[in-house]
């Protein structure tokens, strides 16, 4: 049975229902292909307050065309 040790970024991305499974969230983070306003990140990313966009919002990109907007209360 396969054990995953889920980071911040992998549990925050679940969340958002932005990924339609765990394994889509980790396929992505291997290709590098998800951008937090418009920085790349990998699993060892942190969100800090000073990243909110207007000090409530956090876009999230897949690849060029795929995008979500959290709106952060």
């Amino acid at each position: 049975i396969p054990t995953y040790n889920l980071t911040w970024l992998q549990t925050f991305l679940n969340k958002t229902n932005f990924f339609s499974s765990k394994s889509e969230i980790n396929r992505a983070i291997k290709e590098n292909s998800i951008s937090i306003n418009k920085k790349k990140v990998d699993s060892n990313f942190n969100l800090n307050k000073s990243d909110l966009i207007c000090d409530k919002y956090i876009l999230i990109q897949r690849g060029k065309k795929k995008y979500f907007l959290v709106i952060i209360e």
